[in-house]
């Protein structure tokens, strides 16, 4: 039988698993070379979103929530949604250079510090969260650059740049803002 102690390092196991998929998006925009490997690193910057719900579930479930928790789940909530999804950016803008993409993505990455180290300061048992939280910014950029492949080349380098500055911009705001945001829980 597994005694409770060894259960309550599988929050912690699973945060850092988290990390781990966003090091590998990383990675794989940086040494990889294969068709269409945006779908890839979205694919796992997705997947760290649904091991980020449940590190957080478990850790509730199964009475481990600690700081130690709450810190690495910060730090792996900035690395695969923060970090990942502006490399992914990167990525996918890097053809245009445009200097906007590039200020707009260090937007993102201040607003998400800032949201994380807020996160870090409130209480566990609070009901919302205060701001878009990073872990959704992260994903929703994440799957606009999948799709951007898609629509891109139908539209004109400065509308695309337009449409995308928008876009980090308006996630950046709801993640620095003060709005509300109920917790989801199963059960």
């Amino acid at each position: 039988m597994v005694k409770s102690s060894t259960l309550k390092h599988i929050p912690n196991m699973l945060t850092l698993t988290n990390v781990l998929f966003g090091l590998l998006a990383i990675a794989i925009l940086i040494r990889m070379d294969f068709p269409h490997k945006e779908f890839a690193v979205a694919g796992l910057i997705v997947a760290g979103g649904i091991i980020d719900f449940f590190d957080g579930y478990l850790a509730r479930k199964l009475d481990a929530i600690s700081d130690m928790g709450k810190q690495l789940d910060s730090f792996a909530d900035l690395i695969t949604f923060g970090v990942a999804p502006i490399c992914m950016l990167y990525y996918l803008a890097s053809h245009n250079q445009s200097v906007l993409i590039l200020m707009g993505a260090f937007a993102f990455l201040v607003a998400g510090i800032y949201r994380l180290a807020r996160y870090n300061l409130s209480s566990s048992a609070d009901k919302h969260f205060t701001g878009l939280p990073i872990t959704a910014a992260g994903v929703l950029l994440a799957l606009y650059c999948a799709a951007h492949v898609s629509w891109s080349p139908l539209i004109s380098q400065n509308i695309c740049v337009a449409i995308t500055l928008s876009f980090i911009l308006l996630l950046s705001i709801l993640m620095a803002s003060k709005f509300k945001v109920d917790r989801f829980h199963l059960g």
